[in-house]
């Protein structure tokens, strides 16, 4: 459900079956609140990032699965600070995030210690 919920926020449509799931009032509320539309972006987005990162486990996917959110959480936040949905100071936490990926990035790429050293 994640890349499909993922989808449907970011072209700001309702799901055909939302009115089953959610009150009226709150599929109303996520149409017109772009706040609540980038959190409800950077949700979905983090679930298929996870999802994904498990289907695909192998012995390094979890450092992969925290870069890929990393990485995406920032992005989406600069987005929207561009976008004008929130001011300066969060919009430089999507820059903190976007580093703390790349960090993750580049030590991923060190081998681990084996144990007994």
């Amino acid at each position: 459900l994640a890349p499909l919920n993922f989808i449907k926020v970011l072209i700001n449509k309702p799901s055909p079956m939302a009115h089953y799931f959610v009150a009226k009032k709150s599929e109303e509320c996520q149409k017109t609140c772009e706040i609540a539309r980038m959190w409800a972006t950077m949700f979905w987005a983090l679930q298929f990032i996870l999802a994904l990162g498990l289907c695909l486990s192998q012995r390094s996917s979890p450092r992969w699965m925290f870069v890929a959110a990393k990485m995406a959480v920032g992005t989406l936040i600069i987005v929207n600070f561009m976008n004008g949905v929130v001011l300066l100071p969060i919009g430089l936490a999507g820059g903190y995030e976007i580093l703390t990926g790349l960090i993750l990035l580049a030590i991923s790429g060190v081998p681990a210690k084996a144990k007994g050293e």
